[in-house]
């Protein structure tokens, strides 16, 4: 599967869990994840009923692990795609003193904060942990 250029530009590949490939976002300001599921389709409702649980399951853990590990208050999930059609869902923590609280993070600035390699390594092997124990 062909993943479109600007979802690779904006992440990092960490790992493919079932049908789809999990990438962190680039900006490490907020943990973020993009889950891009293996399909044509561009709208989550058209996805089989089997395709939406996977990826429900796959956010829920994400979530729990964001709340966990890295302490977000709140978690925001969503498939915009306006701008990206093909097919991804956005898993986000936040927390009250992130720097666009209580503010959306689309198409907003966040401030310039990169992941170290270590950084990379410890989330992908800490996430990847997470959801195969599950």
């Amino acid at each position: 599967m062909i993943i479109h250029p600007q979802l690779i530009a904006d992440s990092h590949d960490l790992f493919n869990w079932q049908k789809c490939h999990v990438r962190l976002h680039k900006n490490a300001t907020l943990p973020w994840i993009i889950i891009i599921p293996e399909t044509d389709k561009i709208e989550f409702c058209d996805l089989p009923n089997e395709q939406q649980l996977e990826i429900t399951q796959l956010s829920r853990m994400i979530g729990d692990y964001f709340k966990t590990a890295c302490g977000a208050e709140k978690i925001n999930i969503a498939a915009i795609g306006n701008v990206v059609q093909q097919l991804h869902v956005h898993v986000i923590g936040r927390h009250n003193k992130d720097p666009l609280w209580p503010d959306v993070v689309w198409g907003r600035e966040l401030p310039d904060k990169s992941y170290s390699q270590q950084q990379l390594d410890d989330f992908k092997q800490k996430l990847r942990r997470v959801l195969d124990d599950d």
